[in-house]
């Protein structure tokens, strides 16, 4: 190995949807060797219900499945070149481990249950029934159960609710049936903006990509680089994750990974950005762990050429 200490080893690169290989790669430049870890996500269970796309949620697939429950409360950027969406998004869904949907004999999701009235601070969660929604699949006439959604969208208000960065937020709930009554707090994080590359910009695969954003991190900073698919049903599908441990506001992605990303023939992907807090709980009468998060999420569409 060369004598520096600005050594990345990457631990894996993505070379197809599915597939998983091992490639150690030292990349000499301006980041400690302790300053990113590179993972290559498996490959999306198209079958399986999904609640909220990877982009608005934060929550990577095997995350919902080893959380059954999540407490989400997030505030979401978009950026495709042409145009920019914000929202925020608030959740709070706990899926009954006891009552199994299936399909063709495939366990595909599990009912959610409905525990009361909920709020997020002050501010009323609607209660709703979950239509059966997986990577492939829309069925609204088919119900998985109840969920609290809230989503406060710029042009599209659907309350007075916005998520503020550094604010306590509070989910609470009158509880129903063996579910308790319960109060579980998070501290969101200041807001993150990804400041270069800009959105709709040409990366090249050749050249490693220098990435800055603004804003203070929170407990956790990570990006996920995924496919994109404005035609699909769900239309992002993330394959790399790529976790910032320490550091200024700035990674540096190798040529070398980006090289092995090519699940999109069109070349466009989605580069998330998220900062944010997290913790587990639990929820008397409920038997597994709670997932709690507040994030601020950046998407930003790229064209890998």
């Amino acid at each position: 190995m060369r004598g520096s200490n600005f050594v990345l080893v990457i631990v894996a690169v993505l070379w197809l949807v599915g597939c998983q290989e091992k490639l150690p790669l030292e990349l000499t430049g301006e980041q400690s060797t302790a300053a990113l870890e590179v993972r290559v996500l498996p490959a999306i269970d198209s079958t399986l219900i999904v609640d909220a796309s990877v982009d608005t949620s934060g929550v990577l697939q095997t995350e919902e499945q080893a959380y059954p429950a999540t407490f989400l409360v997030n505030s979401v950027k978009t950026d495709f070149g042409t145009s920019r969406s914000t929202f925020s998004y608030v959740r709070i869904l706990l899926n009954d481990k006891k009552r199994p949907i299936q399909n063709l004999g495939k366990v595909i999701g599990y009912l959610g249950l409905d525990v009361g009235n909920a709020k997020v601070n002050t501010i009323d969660l609607p209660k709703t029934d979950r239509p059966y929604r997986t990577w492939s699949s829309f069925s609204p006439k088919q119900n998985a159960g109840r969920a609290y959604t809230l989503v406060d969208q710029e042009n599209q208000p659907i309350t007075d609710f916005t998520n503020t960065a550094g604010q306590p937020y509070r989910f609470v709930a009158d509880g129903r049936g063996a579910v308790s009554s319960f109060e579980i707090a998070i501290q969101s994080p200041e807001e993150i903006t990804v400041l270069e590359p800009r959105a709709g910009s040409i990366v090249f695969r050749n050249e490693d990509l220098h990435m800055r954003w603004d804003g203070k991190r929170g407990g956790d900073v990570r990006l996920l680089i995924s496919s994109f698919d404005a035609k699909s049903n769900v239309s992002v599908k993330p394959l790399l994750e790529v976790l910032v441990h320490e550091g200024a506001n700035s990674i540096i992605i190798p040529a070398k990974v980006l090289q092995g990303v090519r699940a999109n023939r069109d070349g466009r992907y989605l580069f998330s950005f998220i900062s944010s807090n997290r913790n587990t709980a639990t929820v008397p009468g409920y038997s597994e762990n709670v997932l709690v998060q507040a994030a601020s999420i950046h998407n930003v569409l790229l064209w890998l050429k």
